[in-house]
């Protein structure tokens, strides 16, 4: 007999010597139950009823292909196609003048067919590119330059025609109404990595700007305007956190919720050793009702939308200063590890069309590898989907690494994401396909 078990029995026959039938049978179900969740503790991540998969790489080279960054699907709506960028190197960012192809990407045979170019794009997040809901099949939106000047490009994949919208793009909302719009040139004056080659910060003498932060793009009118400044997020936080008054704001990564009501978004600063400092805050999309879900200090990294109200969000739990994918709710204070001892370390998750799945990414310092993980939400129970090597350092850790950057298709059964191919040695698109 288990120890458990014969600890179990043993408490059983002593309950019955001293208690009556019907509170033996209130010990009967607690025992039960603590069984129950022992054994669930002890199945979590048994595997067997998850589902099997298989991978395989996309694209191939010569060329480097690759879509960038995460939660955003390549695939059009009715996924007959995919869309991706094709460049010539992989070992340096882009230098001004540096343009990379845009293209259609065949989902069975990888072949790639260019449709445009652009000089507005980066190893991390690529140019952007989205399939625009209000015409999914047939018209892709990315960020270009234009007589030195930065924009997002509106293109019919049929027809030819383009239109320009007059700033970037950093997110468009599932419905289509919307996009976010970022500086740029501020980011690649606080971030190198995530900016464009040859723009400029509109305001690089201004640690915390009023006429910048998240712009909101009409994609019916093509109108912009601001709706959270720099200013405004710094004096909601610098009560509380009054070392920002010191240092420069900018924001990063913007994401639409699911119905296109919210958003969120990063506001970062650099400490003192230089290293990067961020708060989460989420807004309606007039701007209203800001609000901060993780404060800076926290270390939130990266984060995803499961519905309109839970969103993922990567940061270091209090206590044991450990990266942790944590569950949030806008309705609610409390938060709860995602796959808690299974999904470790920072990642770029997402989750399914369906939100019962999610998918992360995580880097491998130990055998230089990067690693793809699926975990269901429901089941709460999880399944390494791939671990490829690193051929380079660089492309483990630098400003030329490869993560991941899992985004999934309409139907929430395929993950595509970027990883070096150690035969050619070229950034190329992988697929996991779910069966």
């Amino acid at each position: 007999m288990e120890r458990r078990n014969f600890l179990t029995a043993t408490v059983l026959s002593i309950g019955g010597l001293a208690l009556g039938c019907d509170d033996r049978l209130k010990i009967d179900n607690q025992v039960i139950e603590v069984q129950n969740k022992l054994k669930k503790k002890k199945d979590k991540y048994n595997s067997t009823d998850l589902p099997k998969f298989r991978l395989r790489i996309l694209t191939s080279g010569p060329k480097h292909h690759f879509f960038g960054y995460y939660g955003t699907s390549p695939w059009c709506k009715d996924e007959s196609k995919m869309v991706g960028i094709a460049s010539d190197f992989q070992d340096h960012l882009p230098e001004p003048g540096d343009t990379a192809a845009i293209g259609l990407i065949d989902p069975n045979s990888g072949s790639f067919r260019e449709v445009a170019r652009t000089s507005a794009w980066n190893l991390q997040q690529g140019a952007m590119l989205h399939w625009n809901p209000l015409n999914p099949n047939q018209e892709i939106i990315y960020n270009d330059q234009v007589e030195n000047k930065l924009v997002s490009v509106r293109l019919n994949i049929q027809t030819g025609k383009k239109v320009l919208l007059p700033r970037t793009i950093s997110a468009v909302a599932k419905k289509g109404k919307y996009a976010l719009s970022l500086t740029y040139g501020r980011l690649g004056r606080m971030r190198k990595v995530v900016g464009y080659a040859g723009t400029l910060d509109p305001y690089p003498n201004e640690a915390h700007p009023k006429n910048d932060g998240v712009f909101a793009i009409d994609l019916q009118t093509n109108k912009t305007k601001l709706i959270v400044s720099i200013a405004e997020v710094f004096d909601f936080a610098v009560k509380d956190y009054p070392v920002l008054a010191d240092r420069h704001i900018w924001f990063n990564h913007t994401d639409i919720c699911p119905s296109g009501k919210k958003f969120l978004f990063l506001a970062r600063s650099r400490n003192e050793n230089n290293k990067i400092d961020s708060a989460m805050f989420t807004a309606n999309m007039d701007g209203s009702d800001l609000k901060m879900m993780i404060p800076f200090g926290s270390s939130v990294s990266h984060f995803g939308w499961r519905n309109d109200d839970e969103i993922a969000a990567t940061l270091e739990d209090p206590s044991d200063k450990k990266t942790k994918h944590f569950l949030f709710s806008l309705h609610k204070k409390e938060s709860s590890i995602i796959g808690e001892n299974f999904i470790v370390d920072d990642g770029h998750c997402t989750f399914s069309p369906n939100g019962r799945w999610m998918a992360t990414d995580r880097t491998e310092d130990g055998s230089r590898s990067t690693s793809l993980w699926l975990y269901d939400m429901e089941l709460d129970k999880g399944v390494m989907l791939a671990n490829l090597a690193v051929p380079e350092y660089k492309y483990l850790h630098s400003n030329t690494r490869c993560d991941f950057h899992p985004r999934w298709n309409p139907s929430g059964n395929k993950i595509c994401f970027d990883a070096i191919d150690t035969a050619t040695n070229t950034r190329q698109m992988h697929v996991v396909e779910l069966l």
